[in-house]
């Protein structure tokens, strides 16, 4: 018995010799060394492009990141993740494609060549409009067509607020082409082209900013800090997005180069703003619709808010030009002008008077102002002109068109969403 102890005694001590001699021989597994991604900016004709900015971001489009390239035009980011990223480069007002999922893979060495070749194109200057329309349905039935934008390639871009889709048209084809947005009910509202032809959006219903990018089809969405309502987006001096709020009461800054968003309360409360342009004053103003009130907010910033003195007046969209502010005064049937230079109020009564619903507007190329009387028994489209102060009416192609944006083109053209009569129409 003494005998067999010592025998399972020694075979355990002879496994537990030959384990560790085993696990001592095991081969160690080889430290992969950080992975690294080397870039490099070109322009249309492979020149290097020193100081250009490169926006890159994992490819869900989640923590967007911003860095330069050097006097070589080369950027270098070091200590990557494994993962799928996507680049864009901008330099003096050109943009690059979005380099989309860029795979960088454990221990290796990426290489990355953005090349520079989009350009806003210039705005026709000085055509004639003469108030002649056509309407086209909208892609799909209850959709709502809310907003339009137009981008660098001249493709005409419509929110379908119902539907919850971005809508893109080919005015020589007249093709559509439908992105989904992927949050459920998320209400798509107001909208914007970048000089690269990213389409920004705003997401009414569901809370959100969002970008769509045309050539891969993905949507990136960021979420306000407490805005629960973004409507009307704009870029502002400092090139960031900003938007307005409306029950939320405040006016938004998003860091397109960050994703982070600023917010800033509205002095009046349950002001309700609404629509925002950017103006030659370095501010971007906005309509209160329910404040009655024109407001201007600074880069900063800063708020002013500056009140007429007549009464029942409710601001709904605007257009800066020659040195004032246009609006349309949905509640009071007028066309209201404060001018910069003194912040001094004037308004003239629209065509079908004080019940008419001004609403939509823009002005065209030679300096005239374009609205909507959005009311179902006016629905006519108004043009005046500033020079004279001499209103032309025109008769809608739809009946109750409720046109609640408008958008002009390159040549010249009003663009604009029928949003009642689920169509589009041109102003040509």
């Amino acid at each position: 018995m003494r005998r067999m102890r010592l025998n399972i005694a020694f075979l355990v001590c002879a496994a537990a010799f030959v384990s560790a001699d085993a696990h001592a021989q095991l081969p160690k597994a080889p430290k992969l060394k950080p992975s690294e991604l080397n870039g490099k900016v070109v322009n249309a004709k492979g020149a290097p492009v020193a100081g250009a900015q490169i926006l890159w971001q994992a490819a869900d489009g989640e923590t967007p990141h911003v860095l330069h390239s050097d006097a070589q035009g080369r950027f270098h980011i070091e200590k990557l993740r494994p993962g799928s990223y996507d680049f864009r480069a901008s330099a003096n007002g050109t943009w690059s494609e979005w380099e989309h999922n860029v795979s960088v893979r454990p221990g290796s060495d990426t290489n990355v060549t953005l090349r520079l070749t989009f350009k806003p194109p210039t705005i026709a200057a000085g055509v004639e409009l003469k108030g002649v329309m056509r309407a086209w349905d909208a892609p799909v039935p209850g959709a709502l067509p809310h907003d339009s934008a137009v981008d660098p390639k001249g493709n005409i871009w419509f929110t379908l607020q119902e539907s919850g889709h971005i809508a893109r048209f080919n005015p020589d084809t007249h093709e559509w082409k439908l992105y989904k947005v992927q949050t459920p009910d998320s209400g798509p509202h107001g909208l914007v082209s970048d000089a690269s032809g990213d389409i920004w959006f705003t997401e009414n219903y569901a809370g959100k900013i969002a970008r769509l990018d045309p050539k891969s089809g993905a949507i990136a969405e960021f979420t306000p800090p407490t805005a629960k309502d973004p409507h009307t987006p704009v870029f502002g001096p400092d090139g960031a997005l900003w938007f307005t709020a409306q029950d939320s009461n405040v006016i938004g800054r998003l860091d397109i180069e960050t994703g982070k968003i600023a917010e800033y309360g509205v002095p009046t409360q349950d002001a309700h703003p609404y629509g925002i342009v950017k103006a030659d004053d370095g501010g971007l103003w906005f309509c209160e619709l329910s404040g009655g009130k024109l407001g201007r907010i600074d880069p900063s910033g800063a708020i002013i808010e500056y009140a007429p003195t007549e009464q029942h007046v409710g601001p709904r969209r605007l257009v800066a030009l020659g040195g004032a502010i246009y609006f349309t005064d949905f509640e009071g049937g007028r066309l209201g002008r404060l001018t910069l230079a003194d912040k001094k109020f004037k308004f003239w009564d629209s065509p079908s008077g004080n019940h008419s619903e001004p609403y939509g507007m823009a002005a065209d190329s030679t300096g005239k102002i374009w609205y909507e009387e959005s009311s179902a028994d006016s629905n006519k489209l108004i043009r005046f002109d500033p020079a004279v102060q001499v209103f032309r009416t025109y008769p809608m192609p739809a009946p109750n068109s409720s046109v609640r944006n408008m958008a002009r083109d390159a040549k010249g053209r009003l663009w604009m969403p029928l949003s009642l009569a689920n169509k589009i129409a041109v102003v040509e």
